[in-house]
């Protein structure tokens, strides 16, 4: 009795349950700890620009988790690259989700010298030098919203409504229209400007949204 009663013990103490190994710092609810789990990873439209070549370049938006103590809440670098060229990406940034009563809001940060930390999405160790004041911080009003449908295991988001994103492109004044839908193998994504008087499109991707899969 008193050798199983060891073995127990060790057993316990050696091998804990994996949730324990895994569980994040941040006190975090499901809804913010789930959709954190299926936004991280490198997501690629491969299938899609096969299909559609003409339409679709293959390209990859990788989502890293940066450390608990960054923004105080779940943040992520990102960045969006050609197949082809990885360690330039056309676009970096940094994302911030907090609560918002049952949905979830994404904020979002420009980072000042981006070139600094190209490719830090697969290399990790290019953003050891990463920090707060390397940021700058946009409009809440360009904040996106998700929101959890339960029957489909997916987040929709949406630019925060308002038409108060504004974007002047060619001297036009537009506002910005994003959507974006999250599950745990897709991601999919579609950013056009509307015109501020008619909500008529002006730019922006007129074949509708990129479709991506984890990698």
């Amino acid at each position: 009795m008193i050798q199983l009663s060891f073995v127990i013990k060790k057993f316990l103490i050696f091998r804990p349950y994996p949730a324990l190994r895994v569980k994040n710092k941040l006190s975090m609810s499901l809804n913010l700890e789930r959709f954190s789990d299926y936004l991280r990873g490198d997501w690629n439209n491969k299938n899609q620009s096969m299909k559609f070549p003409a339409l679709w370049s293959h390209i990859h938006v990788c989502y890293h988790r940066l450390p608990d103590n960054f923004l105080g809440s779940p943040s992520f670098y990102v960045e969006s690259a050609y197949d082809y060229s990885l360690d330039k990406p056309y676009k970096t940034a940094i994302i911030a989700l907090n609560e918002l009563d049952d949905k979830i809001e994404m904020e979002n940060f420009k980072i000042k010298q981006p070139e600094q930390f190209w490719y830090g999405s697969h290399d990790p160790s290019l953003l050891k030098n990463l920090k707060k004041n390397d940021l700058i911080k946009l409009p809440n009003v360009c904040d996106t919203i998700f929101e959890y449908n339960e029957n489909k295991n997916l987040y929709n988001g949406q630019t925060r409504p308002g038409k108060k994103c504004v974007i002047v492109r060619g001297g036009q004044k537009t506002y910005l229209d994003s959507r974006i839908i999250v599950s745990p193998e897709t991601y999919s994504s579609w950013d056009i400007g509307k015109d501020s008087e008619t909500d008529k499109q002006v730019w922006g991707a007129t074949s509708g949204p990129f479709y991506f899969e984890k990698k």
